[in-house]
């Protein structure tokens, strides 16, 4: 298939997901009213421990901006997981015979549904999100030439936390389903990707352990880029990083698609 009608190919998975996502309107309001939710949890529990006080460079003020961001982009990311189209639903009922069929590889589809499905969140879900925290709370998005930066690190944050959905949903071609690596997946990106505690909060040894796991470069970088806590180098530094965990994470992935394909075995007529 040449390049230009793989590109059309990924884009119509794209724009299909979007379209699925767009149908469930009330859902998107649901959602809003419990990412908001959490968003008052976090930025009041912040807003009483540092109680006028910086902690390691924070203000009370950077803590909430954090979190809005955190929150207006948790679907966005893929932070958790989306149920509606995985694969390891299709692999455990044989739907993915069909998939197998179509000349599109399993990963590379997958990808293109959640760069559609990101794309509507960030459409429909957090400019409301963001726009709310920031008039509840008088918050001053930050502003800098690196803000010309955050659409490539959400972009790379996006290809992290979706190759990193594949792998877990691939586990399902050699066990009965991947729920098992599922609730793994979630807890990993909230605690190693700084949604339960910025990650600048982390004791140093524990900190450098998530520098070095690919869920930082999944939720914490687009965050802080977008958040303005990620600045010159170590805004250089972070990109550099997600660009490395995409080349890592997408032929892991296409080589365990390769495995899991020679080994599933689908009945039916």
């Amino acid at each position: 298939m040449a390049l230009g009608q793989a590109l059309a190919v990924q884009l119509q998975f794209a724009r299909l997901a979007f379209q699925r996502r767009a149908a469930y309107r009330l859902a998107n309001w649901t959602g809003i009213a419990v990412n908001f939710f959490f968003f008052l949890v976090h930025a009041q529990i912040y807003l009483a421990f540092f109680a006028g006080r910086t902690v390691d460079g924070w203000r009370s003020e950077d803590a909430v901006l954090y979190f809005a961001t955190s929150e207006a982009l948790l679907m966005v990311l893929g932070a958790f997981p989306n149920w509606g189209h995985d694969l390891m639903f299709r692999i455990r009922s044989g739907e993915v015979g069909v998939d197998l069929a179509r000349p599109v590889k399993l990963y590379e589809r997958d990808l293109a549904e959640r760069f559609g499905s990101a794309l509507y969140f960030l459409a429909a879900r957090s400019l409301v999100i963001y726009a709310g925290a920031c008039w509840i709370y008088g918050l001053r998005p930050p502003v800098g030439l690196w803000l010309f930066a955050a659409p490539l690190a959400i972009a790379l944050g996006v290809a992290i936390s979706g190759s990193l959905w594949y792998l877990a949903n691939a586990t399902a071609f050699w066990t009965e389903h991947a729920i098992g690596p599922y609730r793994a997946m979630t807890f990993a990106l909230a605690l190693f990707g700084g949604l339960f505690v910025p990650l600048d909060f982390y004791p140093p040894a524990f900190r450098t352990l998530c520098d070095w796991l690919p869920f930082r470069a999944a939720i914490y970088t687009p965050v802080a880029v977008c958040s303005g806590r990620l600045v010159g180098e170590a805004l250089a530094l972070a990109l550099t990083q997600q660009v490395a965990w995409i080349v890592v994470l997408a032929t892991a992935a296409r080589s365990v698609e390769a495995r899991g394909v020679r080994r599933l075995v689908v009945l039916g007529g």
